[in-house]
């Protein structure tokens, strides 16, 4: 409920006004003296304070000036039967939230009022949206107390006040975006955009159209111009995931962004400029790729400027309690608990899929557990050291064999092991099968593997 203050000298006038807000709804005040008023506020507060302009002790603007004094955050509505350009404009400048002309009724006054209350809700709700974001991206909130996770917290709070080009490299699944969450919302630019595109998930003329934006008619089933992701970001930005699945022929545009810090739209002829910061991620290693003539030399020392390497979970498994305990909050779980025993099972698993894969399995075996405690039986058998399935086929008891149906037999049952391995991490699988994501997807969908 908001809280007011009505400042009127005039008994009756104040005592209208008074009784309407609280028919209203609003929690009031009202005193006829400003210094008594402004003494009251100090101690007690308000959201806002109405007050005439022409009282003896103080006029309207300098309770106006004191108020802002006490707490800025207080709004102002001043009131005079003088009501000129003037003085509105006057009041405004000084701060004041509005200005109401006397005489006004009882309507006009809780209109007045309506209308400040939907502005502070939302002024409210955009400072609560904001923290909750600040929150969860804060690199604080990165989970682990291993020394090559404390390193990386200390590599992002110095990395966010640069602007530099940062290349993130690790594992899917080790948490690539979260730490570029983290770097934008610690840097100078986290109050403006923070664009985010994979770079796996869209063909080479998607991904150009997505980049860089389209004219209208730059190409079929172009029915209006786009903005591209750059332009989105610009003064902010832009998270490019998956790198390494950058297309050549768009790494040399890419390229130009960064020399230039302008492209071109598909299908235009002029140059837009942008202010971007370019954080990028990727699951290989990108010198490789450079090697073998798959990604460009020139790009790869634009985008890793500066290096910043997350190590996998095997890597810290110190860090799994922590991890599984997190998870449980997260889910809404806090009261379960996992026995020692039960942890370290998970401890001594070497997680391929990472923090992502052990999300899940925290989600699952919570999701099944009846009781307030996970203990060592309920740990899946796939998450026990040495309990990971074979691939099983044979040729041995077979007179003949259709070639064609057996190396596909091969291959569903192949992929069914990688994904069983990664916890279905469509990324992971494929990095283990040295395929890329979209083969394998055509893979599943051939094979009719979920």
């Amino acid at each position: 409920m908001i809280k007011i203050i009505v400042i009127e000298d005039e008994r009756i006038k104040r005592i209208t006004m008074s009784q309407a807000l609280k028919k209203a709804n609003y929690h009031v005040n009202d005193f006829g003296n400003p210094v008594v008023a402004l003494k009251y506020f100090k101690n007690n507060g308000a959201d806002l304070v109405i007050s005439d302009i022409r009282m003896e002790d103080l006029d309207g603007f300098e309770v106006l000036e004191k108020v802002k004094q006490i707490n800025s955050a207080t709004d102002v509505i001043l009131m005079t039967a003088f009501g000129t350009i003037e003085s509105a404009v006057n009041a405004m400048k000084k701060g004041a939230y509005d200005f109401i002309t006397k005489p006004f009724s009882s309507e006009e006054l809780i209109l007045l009022v309506q209308k400040y209350e939907k502005l502070k809700n939302l002024l409210d709700e955009n400072i609560l949206l904001k923290k909750i974001l600040e929150d969860r991206y804060s690199f604080h909130n990165l989970i682990g107390k291993s020394k090559v996770m404390i390193d990386l917290f200390d590599q992002i709070e110095m990395v966010s006040s640069s602007e530099m080009s940062v290349l993130i490299e690790g594992e899917s699944g080790t948490g690539k975006e979260v730490v570029a969450n983290a770097i934008h919302y610690n840097s100078d630019r986290k109050e403006k955009p923070f664009i985010k595109l994979s770079c796996a998930a869209l063909n080479e003329s998607l991904l150009e159209s997505e980049l860089f934006g389209h004219e209208k008619g730059a190409f079929t089933g172009a029915y209006k111009e786009k903005q591209g992701r750059f332009e989105v970001a610009d003064g902010g930005t832009l998270f490019l995931d998956d790198i390494d699945d950058i297309p050549l022929s768009s790494q040399v545009k890419l390229l130009r962004v960064l020399q230039e810090r302008e492209f071109e739209r598909v299908g235009a002829t002029k140059p837009t400029k942008v202010n971007v910061r370019i954080i990028c991620a990727t699951k290989v290693d990108l010198w490789e790729l450079v090697e073998k003539k798959q990604f460009r030399e020139d790009l790869f020392y634009r985008l890793r400027v500066i290096p910043i390497r997350i190590p996998p979970l095997r890597e810290r498994k110190e860090d799994i309690p922590l991890l599984v305990e997190h998870f449980l909050i997260k889910s809404k779980k806090e009261k379960l608990h996992f026995t020692p025993e039960a942890l370290e099972l998970l401890t001594c698993y070497n997680w391929p899929g990472n923090i992502r894969q052990l999300e899940n399995a925290v989600y699952r075996i919570s999701a099944f557990t009846k009781t307030n405690e996970v203990t060592r039986d309920m740990i899946p058998e796939d998450l026990i050291c040495g309990k990971e399935q074979p691939i099983k086929f044979s040729i041995y008891n077979n007179d003949k064999i259709d070639l064609q149906k057996f190396i596909e037999k091969i291959e569903k049952e192949t992929i069914e092991w990688a994904l069983a391995r990664t916890d279905h991490n469509q990324s992971k699988a494929a990095e283990i099968l040295k395929l890329k994501r979209t083969t394998l997807r055509d893979k599943m969908k051939k094979f009719d593997v979920h």
